[in-house]
């Protein structure tokens, strides 16, 4: 018998191999590598806290026990008032006691305060929130018109973080059942805030009437020095109100896999972060803003109250959540305005003739208005030196950390320097020679007087428990280690204790400064307003005392409105 042998031919050796190698372009395409090459390692997160405390087992992660509870005291004394005397109202007025509808009537502060009752771990009062947040509110109607901002940032950021702190199993009081209805809650508020998207460009409206479902224009505002008559047709916003309400927008869309709330939120801020006009100092936004046509009518440019948040939403949203596609232009166009602040803004004061301290010079953060350098500061920019410290951090530019400790060391001046230990609302300094000229100059005899001792003066002597100084102190803390902000905390919390503990709460002062004649003002003259961000203060507060992986800046990043988030990806 013939012998069998194989003896294949050139053509079909050339076939077989073609068909070996297509198999596994395909095959390795779907499956991944035939010998096993392991994928690349997924990228660490920066660390943003202080690294120090991983290495030491001093007091559960110098936990400061006394102080912490003392706070939480204060926001039990808040509490338990609240509910006494007006329960179910947007807040109280603390010195009349009478019942606040600043927030559009669905209990602003039961809403607001869940999540600092939750870090706070005051579960009975939380679970009263709770109940009534799902069973006795409904947001198909509101008292008035409807800021989309500020209801974003009080009511459907508490929302979504309570829900997500729930889920983040920091508490086993709160049922499954709970968790969705307030998840729901927030829903149907984040529906009836949709149609403030319904701009020409995307912008949010100022206003909605939630009585049409529709968005309309604000009062019209006139701006010194404006020269177009539609910046006064009441759609001008500010660049806070158009792009600091992106991280709930973004995270709700995580909770419930419905894409729609962050693709609008990125639509709303997208002229801004894209911006297709030639900016002068590169990253800095001129406002306010024509949502009509995303057209600036102004040349206003600062990190001060109605355009920071933007500025902070931009790095929170690099952190949040660092693996979405625009993560890395949203870091880049923040870290832009980091300089631009730096190089433009800024400058340092002429020195005192005061005693001590008084006589250094601080770096103060001023503001652009239609060609004018306004010399002029208030206590909502306090924030930013936190905010600089936390994208430094992030970022590892450890220049930025420096330059807002800079910042932050003048903030804690203007506390400092008061008789009450309490930080005037608005203050000026003189710029320094190299820095631009200052617009404003002393008017009164008291306020040069405050000029020579202090170093800079009062323009607005008011108090109202703003919450970015504590904010400021917060980031200081768990970002450096330094315990000096743990200081400069609990003065800036005693001081608030002694001068504005009032009958139905905690108030803010007229005057934090003395009179003529040298009698103190703030003991008698507390202003009967109620403040919708008081339990923000002490939610900050209470984090500079409390263990330092409670609130961890490596898992959660804080919202405009002091909400926590747990970092996706």
């Amino acid at each position: 018998m013939a012998s069998f042998r194989r003896n294949p031919s050139l053509a079909f050796k050339t076939l077989t191999v073609t068909f070996i190698i297509g198999f596994y372009v395909v095959y390795t395409a779907i499956h991944g590598s035939l010998v096993g090459t392991a994928a690349p390692p997924k990228q660490a997160r920066p660390k943003i806290q202080y690294q120090g405390w991983s290495s030491t087992k001093l007091n559960r992660g110098y936990e400061d026990g006394y102080h912490a509870d003392e706070v939480r005291l204060v926001m039990l004394r808040t509490f338990q008032l609240y509910r006494a005397k007006s329960w179910g109202c947007d807040d109280i007025e603390p010195v009349s006691g009478k019942c606040g509808t600043s927030m559009n009537g669905w209990g602003g502060f039961i809403i607001d305060t869940t999540t600092t009752l939750a870090l706070m771990g005051l579960w009975d009062e939380l679970l009263l929130e709770i109940e009534h947040i799902t069973s006795n509110i409904s947001f198909n109607t509101a008292n008035g018109l409807v800021d989309p901002h500020e209801t974003t940032s009080r009511y459907l950021g508490a929302l979504v973080s309570l829900a997500d702190t729930i889920d983040s199993r920091t508490t086993q009081y709160i049922s499954h059942e709970d968790r969705d209805a307030i998840l729901l809650q927030a829903i149907r508020l984040a529906r009836k805030l949709a149609p403030s998207f319904d701009s020409p460009t995307g912008m949010p409206w100022p206003r909605i009437d939630f009585s049409t479902n529709k968005g309309i224009s604000s009062t019209p505002v006139a701006h010194k020095g404006d020269s177009k008559p539609s910046q006064q047709n009441g759609q001008a916003v500010d660049p806070a109100s158009i792009g600091s309400s992106f991280l709930e927008n973004r995270y709700l869309s995580h909770m419930t896999g419905n894409a729609v709330y962050h693709a609008n939120a990125t639509t709303a801020w997208a002229p801004m972060v894209w911006n297709k006009y030639v900016e002068d100092w590169p990253g800095l936004i001129d406002a306010p803003i024509d949502i009509s046509a995303a057209e600036p009518l102004g040349r206003e440019r600062h990190w001060d109250a109605g355009h920071s948040s933007y500025y902070s939403s931009l790095i929170k949203a690099a952190i949040l959540a660092p693996a979405d596609q625009h993560s890395q232009k949203y870091s880049d166009r923040w870290l832009q305005a980091a300089e631009a602040l730096r190089h433009h803004l800024v400058s340092r004061s002429t020195p005192s003739r005061g005693e001590g301290l008084a006589k250094m010079q601080h770096l103060y953060m001023g503001k652009w208005h239609n060609g004018w350098y306004l010399n002029e500061q208030s206590q909502a920019a306090c924030s930013t030196p936190g905010i600089l410290m936390l994208g430094g951090r992030y970022l590892g530019r450890e220049d930025l950390v420096t330059f807002g400790q800079a910042l932050l060391e003048a903030c804690h001046h203007t506390y400092n320097s008061t008789p009450t230990g309490l930080g005037p609302q608005l203050f000026s300094w003189l710029p320094n020679i190299g820095y631009l000229n200052g617009t404003y100059e002393p008017q009164t005899a008291m306020q040069q007087a405050e000029l020579e001792k202090f170093g800079f003066w009062v323009a607005d002597p008011s108090y109202k428990l703003r919450p970015e100084y504590a904010e400021s102190l917060f980031y200081a803390w768990r970002i450096t280690g330094e315990q000096r902000y743990r200081n400069w905390a609990w003065e800036a919390f005693t001081v608030i204790q002694k001068h504005c503990k009032a009958p139905y709460g905690y108030a803010g002062i007229k005057n934090v400064m003395v009179d003529p004649t040298g009698r103190l003002l703030s003991d008698v003259e507390l202003v009967d307003e109620s403040v919708a961000s008081w339990g923000e203060t002490l939610k900050y507060f209470y984090l500079i005392f409390a263990d330092v992986e409670k609130g961890s800046l490596d898992r959660w990043v804080y919202s405009t409105g002091g909400h926590p988030f747990r970092m996706i990806g």
